[in-house]
């Protein structure tokens, strides 16, 4: 059943005024700016999709029922916690598309890669057992939809959020977000996230995304004087170095 440029607008136009609407109605701070970034992480998700999809040969089907899942994986990113939010947006989907019209096996496919998307990590275990154990029984189109979210944290995308989430918390300056961006958290999230991508596409655009960070790192390294070599002194040493 190959999806018509209407069938596209249409999810399109629900999702978002769904995101909108919910983040109004659940009480969110920012509404309009938290439901538009939703959206617009949702265009990336949907983009990486197509990617892995064409990259691992999927079926013309296959990518109808991979796309429509990514515009419906976050829907209900604002109604409940998150562990919940894949569970709820499956029934979401399916309660739309239903009234389209949609066949039945095509709802069944995109709502099992909606509930089956999300995943929490244990710490304390290592991350290539807990992604075989989590995707053990998705089908197809859940896991290139886990990594299609998964590559939206990793690359540009990681780098560009990193630097709006610190000047949100503390307005800080170039080189201490230089600092961050090379050598702290974001970075380390970035390594950390790659583990988990679990197909073969997914992986290797993982690889690129996040050696394009490590190249950006080390030129940050080059361009940005990070630590000044001339420390404030203290006030015993200013009155030392005074000139008589």
């Amino acid at each position: 059943m190959p999806l018509s440029p209407l069938q596209r607008q249409r999810v399109a136009q629900y999702v978002r005024g769904y995101l909108l609407r919910t983040s109004v109605n659940y009480g969110r701070q920012a509404t309009e700016h938290r439901a538009l970034w939703r959206w617009m992480h949702t265009l990336n998700v949907a983009q990486n999709i197509r990617l892995i999809a064409e990259g691992e040969q999927c079926s013309e089907d296959t990518q109808d029922v991979c796309e429509i899942a990514a515009l419906f994986h976050d829907v209900d990113h604002y109604t409940v916690e998150l562990q919940y939010h894949g569970v709820r947006g499956a029934e979401t989907a399916a309660r739309f598309l239903k009234k389209e019209g949609y066949p039945a096996e095509f709802i069944t496919r995109v709502a099992d890669a909606v509930r089956g998307h999300h995943f929490d990590l244990d710490d304390d275990m290592p991350v290539e057992e807990q992604m075989a154990e989590i995707t053990k029984g998705l089908g197809l189109e859940a896991k290139l939809l886990m990594d299609a979210e998964t590559l939206d944290k990793l690359g540009v995308a990681n780098v560009l959020q990193s630097v709006i989430t610190m000047s949100e918390l503390k307005h800080p300056q170039v080189h201490e977000v230089a600092k961050e961006l090379s050598a702290g958290w974001p970075l380390q999230r970035a390594r950390d996230w790659q583990q988990t991508l679990v197909t073969a596409t997914g992986k290797r655009m993982g690889a690129e995304r996040l050696a394009f960070y490590a190249q950006f790192a080390a030129q940050i390294e080059r361009e940005i004087v990070i630590n000044d070599p001339y420390p404030q002194p203290s006030a015993q040493t200013q009155e030392m170095l005074q000139i008589p």
